[in-house]
Order: C-alpha cells, then structure tokens, then sequence
C-alpha cells in the first residue's frame, strides 16, 4: 500500500517506500517482490517520489527490472520522481547498460501514442526538470555504450540544449570526452545540435580547453563552426587569439573562410589581432598577419589599430617587438591617429612605457599633435608618476632630436599668472613632490644599510675565525694550504669590503638632499650590497668544503644548496627587471 507520513505542524507530506522492499530492488531480491501484487509496487514511492522500477534501475538490478515490468504495465516506463527523472534517466545515468536496453525494448511496439512516436522513442525524448534527456545524463557521466545505444534507438531525434544550454555534443566537448564526441558524430544521421551557454558552439569549447584532439574532430566534421559567434560575438579564432593557443589559432586558420579573421566582438569590433596584440602573444599576431596580411588595417569602434593595443598592454621593450615584422613597420600604421587623435607613440607616453627602440625608430613621427594639441613628450611631461619610471621614458625621449614639445607646453594661458606668483607656485609644487621622492629614497637606503651591517659583521667575524681553527706553534691558520680554505679566503673579503662600501654609500645618502645624486648612488648601494651576499654565500660554501673530510658525500649537497642561492637571485633580477 502507499505509505505516508503527515507532520504534526501541518506540513507538507512525505511518501516513502517500505525498507524491505527497497532493499529487494536495490539487491536484486525478486522473491520478494513476487509477494506484491502489481498495484502495490505501483503505488510504493520514496520520499524523491521514485517508483520501485526507478529504483531497480538506478542500482542495475536488471532480473528485478524484468520482473518488475512484467508484473506492471509499460506505462511505469513514464513514470517520473520529484526531478521529472524517469528509471531511464537513473540508468543511464549511473551507466547501466543492459538495463538501460532491458527499459528500450520493453518501450518498444506494439504500443503507440496518439503523435505515432512509440513509448521507446517517448522514454528516450522525455527531459527532466533540468531539461535533460537519458543522452545528457549518458554524456554528463562519460558512459561511451550507453550513449552509442541511445543514439542509435533513436539516430533521427537532435537532442537539443537543456536548461543550462548544453547539447549532448556541447557536454562532451566540455568534459573533453573525445569518444563521446566522435560516437555522436558518427551515429546521428541528422546533424546533432552543438549549441551551449551564452551562445558558444561546442568548437568555442575546444578551444577554451585548448583541446586540440577535439578541435581537430570538430572541424573535419563541420568546418562552418570557425565562422559562428557567441552572443558578444567572440568567435572560435577570437577565444584562442586571447588565450594564446598558437597551435588552434592555426588550426582554425586551415579551416575557416577568411572572413573569419575581420570580425570583431561586440562591443568595440576588436578583431582576433587586437585580442592577440593586447594579450602579448607576439606569436599568433604575426600568425594572423602571414594568413591574412591585410587584416592590420582594421581598427575597433574608436579607431584603434593592432599598434594601439600592443601599447595598451602597458610592458616595456614590448612595443619593439612589432617593429620586427614588415607589414607593421610603415608610417600609416605606426603613426595612425585614432578617434582621440593619438598615435601608437602617444599611448606609449601616456603609459610610461619604456622601449628606446621604438621612440627612436626612424619612421615613427614623434612630433605628432592628438586632438589636445599634445605631442607624446608633452603626455610624458603630464604624468602623474614621478617616479624612476617617468625619467627612463623622458629619457628615450631627450635621445631624439626629432621629439619635442608641443605648442600648449609654452603658449601663456588666457590668464596669465605673474612671472614671480609662478615661480613660487612651481617651486612649492616641485618642493612637495620632491621631498617625497627624497624621503622614499631614503627609506630604500635605510633599510639596505642593516642589510649591509648584517653582511659586514658576519664577513669580520669569519675572518678571526677560520674554519679548522689556528696552529698551536706559530698562530697559522690550521687548513691554509687547502685550495678550498684560500677561495674562503678571497670570497670572505670581497664580502665585507663590498658591504663596507654598500655602507659607505648609504650612510653618505642620509646626507643629500638632492633627488638626482640620491637616484644615482643607490643603484650602486644595491649592487655592491647583492654582489656581497653572493660572495657571502660563497664564501660559507668553500669554507664549509675546506673542513668537511674530503671522501666524505656532505660537500656535494652543501655546494648544491649554496648555488641554489644564485639560481634565485637570478629568477628574482629577472622579475625586477620585467617589472
């Protein structure tokens, strides 16, 4: 009988199943299913509102999945729990293959309803709350059989999106099932739906998996898929251009019409170059431009080329980078104005961005005028940055003899300030900005002094005292004919006399008050301060080499660890210097 449960508070109530029957379903115990009557396992439910078929087939159990259909009718076939899921859903789902053919052929003809489309072909179209089919679940969980025989029950149905946007095809892409993808494929006689969400194709998928295996599949079956659009208008090649996949942006290349390459996404028509350009993948810019030369010409909605964007990726020694490719390198595009009226160079001002290279390239104008009258030095001038990086750009800009100020850098305003209340005001400004560059240099040189102090004491201590100790008869040091204990020696020395002089440095910069000899002398506080360390560290590995016995494996894993040192003293240089 149907079995309920009714809270005292008036809630809502809850079915439930008898426990010795579900255990029977869920082990396969068909004895004790034969003691009910049929309109007895009809009415049994569980609390999610499944049936007892639904539950012999979410565990396998296909005798009592057979016996269960020949005590009830087909229509339990139809039935469905509290997710819309039918004992189709659940067993594909957990991918039990003879019960999901058990459930089919049971669905079979003779029967028919009213549209003529038999309960088999009904089971296999029926979708879930979620709006999947037994395919979906078949996909979502990697069952390849169970997804082959669905399919071919049914090789004329397209399965379409559920309610998150996935078609079967769209899931497996995602999950990068590549048999998924190609038993879907090769078994749908119509072509399978391979939509998803936000209007992607299963190719945009591949593509963001940087999935080269399925990419390659997808586009031997549909190449058309290069040419489709997601709802920004980002297109396979767009994706791939931005994440930097070379080897699919070629692929799609192969395979796409070559109008593929000028469209641009929505909003701001940036085409894949841009995308390319302002992400810094150099590589797939000039991929794009030995396909489709021409496509440097384009420019987004506020007339940008590829040259503005490499500039806004805002790096240094960047820019150059373009000047190596010939179709780049002509005054229509180097010096091209865009809706603002600034050239490639004048964002170079603007950001701060330090590459000589590009300043000082013949064909780049570096007088040009934007809508506000400025020339790029003029913007370099006008930066709120005044810091180290702001006198680097000048200084590529002071290089040429070409680049100079425009005429709002001298020209009197409307109200002119008397000349005496100028130069007091300028001078209280250039005063205030000063002083806090002074004051953060200071702070620098501060703190690497204690880094030197540290450095000299441990050096002078080493010195009086000598790894193996002194000889008792003359007051030699004990190992002092050792190759090991004379490089101690020399590396000792060149550690303190280097820190000495970082300190020296240092300790005369709290003295200055000038900004321009305080950016002069710390760069060689901070390398006569690295360069003591690194003989430091030197210096501990031979002296450690010179006392430890000769035959014995400790000096290998003490100078490996030592030249450790180096290797991140390099790695961090290099991320200073990029940065």
């Amino acid at each position: 009988m149907d079995q309920r449960s009714t809270s005292n508070d008036g809630r809502a109530q809850t079915t439930y199943m008898d426990a010795d029957l579900y255990t029977a379903a869920s082990k396969g115990n068909i004895s004790k299913l034969e003691q009910l009557e049929a309109c007895d396992l009809g009415r049994q439910r569980t609390p999610k509102s499944n049936t007892i078929l639904h539950i012999a087939a979410q565990f396998g159990q296909l005798d009592c999945v057979k016996r269960i259909l020949e005590l009830t009718s087909f229509s339990s076939l139809l039935k469905i729990n509290l997710k819309g899921d039918t004992p189709l859903h659940l067993a594909a789902r957990e991918g039990h293959l003879t019960v999901v053919e058990a459930l089919i052929q049971a669905a079979k003809p003779p029967n028919e309803i009213e549209s003529g489309v038999g309960v088999d072909k009904t089971i296999l179209r029926m979708a879930n709350k979620e709006g999947d089919t037994a395919l979906h679940e078949a996909v979502r969980y990697h069952h390849p059989e169970v997804v082959k025989l669905l399919i071919k029950e049914d090789p004329q149905f397209t399965y379409g999106p559920n309610i998150s946007g996935g078609t079967p095809i769209h899931m497996a892409v995602e999950r990068g099932h590549v048999d998924l993808v190609q038993i879907i494929i090769e078994n749908t006689r119509t072509s399978p739906a391979y939509s998803g969400i936000l209007g992607r194709t299963a190719l945009h998928a591949a593509v963001i998996r940087n999935d080269q295996e399925i990419t390659t599949k997808l586009l031997e079956w549909k190449p058309s898929l290069t040419e489709e659009v997601d709802q920004n208008g980002w297109s396979p090649l767009h994706c791939a251009a931005y994440f930097g996949y070379t080897t699919i942006v070629r692929q799609l290349l192969n395979k796409s019409v070559k109008s593929v390459a000028y469209l641009g996404i929505k909003p701001g028509m940036q085409t894949a170059l841009h995308l390319a350009a302002i992400r810094g993948h150099k590589d797939i810019v000039d991929l794009l431009l030995s396909y489709y030369p021409d496509c440097c010409e384009q420019v987004d909605d506020n007339g940008k080329n590829v040259l503005h964007f490499a500039m806004m990726r805002k790096q240094d020694y960047y820019p150059r980078m373009f000047l190596q490719n010939d179709g780049l390198r002509v005054r229509g595009l180097l010096n091209e104005r865009d809706a603002q009226g600034d050239t490639p160079l004048h964002l170079l001002a603007s950001y701060l961005i330090d590459d000589e290279n590009f300043v000082l390239d013949d064909k780049v104008d570096k007088m040009g005028l934007n809508n506000e009258n400025l020339t790029p030095k003029d913007m370099v001038s006008r930066a709120t940055d005044n810091g180290l990086q702001k006198k680097l750009v000048m200084a590529c800009f002071n290089t040429s003899k070409e680049a100079g100020i425009g005429p709002l850098s001298w020209v009197p305003r409307d109200r002119e300030v008397p000349r005496d209340k100028e130069v007091t005001r300028d001078r209280e400004d250039k005063g205030s900005s000063g002083s806090n560059s002074i004051s953060t240099l200071k702070k620098v040189g501060e703190t690497h002094l204690i880094v030197t102090a540290l450095v000299a004491t441990v050096t002078f201590a080493a010195g009086f005292t000598l790894p193996g100790g002194y000889n008792e008869n003359d007051g030699l040091a004990t190992l002092g004919k050792k190759e090991a204990f004379k490089a101690f020696v020399v590396a000792d020395t060149l550690a303190m006399v280097s820190s000495v002089s970082a300190a020296f440095v240092y300790f005369f910069m709290a003295g200055y008050e000038k900004e321009e000899l305080l950016h002069k002398h710390l760069p060689w506080g901070f390398f006569l301060t690295m360069f003591s360390m690194g003989a430091m560290v030197v210096a501990f590995m031979t002296g450690m080499y010179a006392v430890l016995p000769r035959f014995s494996w400790l000096p290998i894993p003490v100078c490996v660890l030592c030249c450790c040192f180096f290797l991140v003293f390099y790695h961090v240089f290099k991320q200073f210097q990029k940065s």
